[in-house]
């Protein structure tokens, strides 16, 4: 008489093919997985080849990036501040690789060609990836009288809510793969009543005048220089104005400091 077939034999294992009990997880011959793990390899030599994988590919990564990639620099100018003769502005370069401030200049329908700004540390032309803080210096070729009376003006222009002569300070800005731009900030009356006023008193206080401190005069005539109606402002009157543009300055910083 035949044996009867045991019901729990009745399954096959999916990798030796071997009788296993119905229902099994692990075939009792090869020890393979029935179910989805079957298909993970889990045996030490798998895992150790995987972890030698995956150690070089983490050592060969980077020097492979460094062959295919090629540092390059996103440098830009922004958040201007002018207090006076002294520009700031925030450099953010958002590459991985230094650029290179090539100069700044005024370009101005009041303020001479000849104007200078002048970054106040050298080293700090080298943008690099980050961010840090730029301080120029502005140096008008205006003497004290010069300064003051255009400030008169100015303030006559603040006066009348008249727009400035336009005034703008350039920025040449040299990427890393050779690419170029030029930026520019325009200064408002208010400005350049702040500059012209400060480069008055600075100008008090130099004893020797040139074109390197720049407290030279315009050269010209007085009655050629100066716009009269600049002359006819009242004492008051330009103490109000000067308050209220103080004001506005304070304000402003203020609501740049809570952003």
């Amino acid at each position: 008489m035949t044996d009867s077939p045991n019901p729990q034999m009745d399954d096959l294992c999916k990798q030796c093919k071997s009788k296993i009990p119905s229902g099994a997880c692990i075939c009792s011959v090869c020890n393979s997985y029935q179910d989805w793990r079957r298909f993970i390899p889990f045996s030490n030599t798998a895992l150790a080849l995987l972890t030698a994988l995956i150690s070089v590919i983490g050592i060969a990564a980077p020097a492979v990036y460094k062959v295919a990639h090629k540092p390059r620099s996103e440098a830009v100018l922004t958040m201007p501040s002018v207090d006076g003769t002294t520009l700031r502005v925030v450099a953010i370069n958002r590459g991985d690789a230094p650029a290179s401030l090539i100069r700044a200049w005024v370009d101005s329908e009041y303020l001479a060609a000849a104007t200078k700004v002048k970054l106040r540390n050298d080293s700090e032309a080298i943008i690099h990836p980050g961010s840090q803080l730029l301080t120029f210096d502005i140096i008008p070729l205006l003497d004290e009288d010069d300064s003051y009376r255009s400030s008169l003006e100015m303030l006559s222009y603040v006066n009348q809510n008249k727009p400035a002569p336009r005034t703008e300070i350039r920025f040449h800005v040299f990427q890393s793969d050779g690419r170029f731009a030029v930026q520019a900030i325009s200064l408002d009356a208010g400005q350049l009543f702040s500059l012209l006023r400060a480069n008055s008193d600075r100008c008090s206080a130099i004893k020797t005048i040139n074109f390197e401190n720049g407290c030279v005069g315009r050269g010209t005539p007085l009655e050629e220089r100066f716009p009269t109606s600049s002359d006819n402002i009242s004492k008051g009157l330009v103490d109000e104005l000067e308050s209220r543009i103080n004001r506005q300055q304070e304000a402003a910083a203020k609501n740049a400091e809570r952003k």
